[in-house]
This record gives C-alpha cells, structure tokens and sequence, in this order.
C-alpha cells in the first residue's frame, strides 16, 4: 500500500515536472508521438524515422490487400515487425560502428580497414552477450512474421473461397432467369457468408460465363483451320499473315 507520505511526494514530483513549457519544444514533441490508427496505441518516432515508418507500413499493408478487420490486423502486424526486424539490425551495424570510435583497438595498426577489421572483432568480443540476444530477438521476430503471413494467407484464401462461391450462385440464378425471361436484380441483403453484390458485378460475371461457354463448346465441336503462332515461330512484319500456319482441315 502507498503511504500518504509517498503520495504527497508523487504529486511534488509531478508539479516540478510537468513536461516541455517551451512552444517550440512541445511543437517537437507533438511531432514525435501520434496515434496508430489501426491498433489505436500512441508511439512515438524520431520526424526521420516516422515517415519512413508510414511508408512501409502503408506499402506492406496495399501489398498484403487485407479486406476484413481481423486481415487487416494481420497486415499491420507483420508491417510492424518488419520494421523492428529492420531497427534490430540497424542496431547491429551501429553497435559495430561505435565500435570503431575505440581508440584502444583502432589506434594499432597500420590502415584504416586494419583498425575497422579487428575493431569489429574486438567489439564482437566485448558485446557477444548483447549479439546473442539481439539474435534470440531476430528469430522470434521472424518466427511472429511469418506466423501471421500464414494466417493471413489462410483467412485470405478462406474469404475467396466464400465470396466466389456466392458469387457463382447468384451468377447461376441470374442465368436462369434471362433464360426465362425475367429481369435479374442482386438482392439487397448479404449472402450466406456475408457479401452484397451489386446487379451490375452479378450480370457482368453471368456474361462472361456464358460468352466462355460458348467459346469452349466452339472449339471443342469444330475444326481447327488456323493455328496460332507458336513461341519459336518468326514473324515477318511485312506479310501480315506470316505468323499463322494454315493446315488442313480435319
């Protein structure tokens, strides 16, 4: 339990430390803090590091294309680890730049790649605690992301699965009913896995599929009379019809 006397302290310590007064300073701090708009945490980012930060997660999460929440969750965690990932490795590099700085093993030899070379190892040396750790925390970062590429993968493919099966079946009644004559109008309501179509999307998808089945049952029930060009075959600019090969007919 806090005593009274602990708690009059805190609020001392809280008056005489109140935060940046300056504008400019707090103008800084505003600048370095914001709120993640996926997750809703506040982090905080050096101004090189936080539009750096946006654009990868921003690329990563349009090349992931989440469409749900729990997808897009996904998304932004592996965007996240990936920049830790990245700033772990950053941390490598800078902890053997520092180590350069060490004029105990840098200053004996005769070049500069002679200093560089042995202060890496020097540092190696001094820091193996710290390397081995940081490489404990590269392999679960890396056993996280690809975790979540997996499960991403699998909802993804799942939801696909889904929509294209709804989707074929109000292509399927759409069909049926131009067969008969009716007009074909997407229900307003949500399929049995939770998409809406528009009439539009449905009658598009109807067409296609039909124009497709026609085209299969021209080729398989006629004779071909004009082969295409095969990837070996040279084509004469000046004689159109240089790359068809005709051949009799069936």
């Amino acid at each position: 339990m806090t005593s009274e006397k602990q708690i009059a302290a805190n609020r001392i310590n809280a008056q005489s430390s109140t935060g940046p007064k300056r504008p400019e300073t707090k103008a800084k701090t505003r600048l370095n803090a914001m709120r993640d708009g996926i997750t809703g945490q506040v982090i905080t980012l050096s101004e090189e590091d936080a539009p750096v930060f946006e654009a990868l997660k921003a690329e990563l999460i349009a090349d992931l294309a989440p469409k749900t929440v729990m997808e897009l969750r996904l998304a932004n965690s592996i965007a996240w680890d990936t920049w830790r990932l990245d700033h772990l490795r950053a941390v490598e590099m800078n902890m053997y730049a520092l180590g350069t700085q060490d004029t105990e093993t840098t200053d004996n030899w005769d070049t500069p790649e002679l200093d560089t070379a042995f202060s890496s190892v020097v540092t190696f040396e001094k820091q193996s605690a710290r390397f081995a750790l940081m490489s404990i925390y590269e392999q679960r970062l890396n056993r996280t992301i690809h975790k979540n590429m997996e499960k991403l993968s699998e909802l993804q493919a799942e939801r696909k699965r889904d929509h294209q099966l709804d989707r074929s079946e109000e292509v399927t009644i759409a069909r049926a009913n131009d067969f008969n004559g009716l007009t074909y109008k997407a229900p307003a309501w949500p399929s049995q896995n939770g998409f809406v179509f528009s009439s539009g999307e449905i009658l598009a998808a109807a067409n296609r599929q039909s124009v497709v089945a026609n085209a299969k049952n021209t080729v398989e029930y006629n004779s071909h009379h004009i082969q295409f060009p095969g990837p070996s075959d040279m084509i004469d600019p000046h004689q159109p019809n240089s790359g068809l090969r005709a051949t009799a007919a069936a």
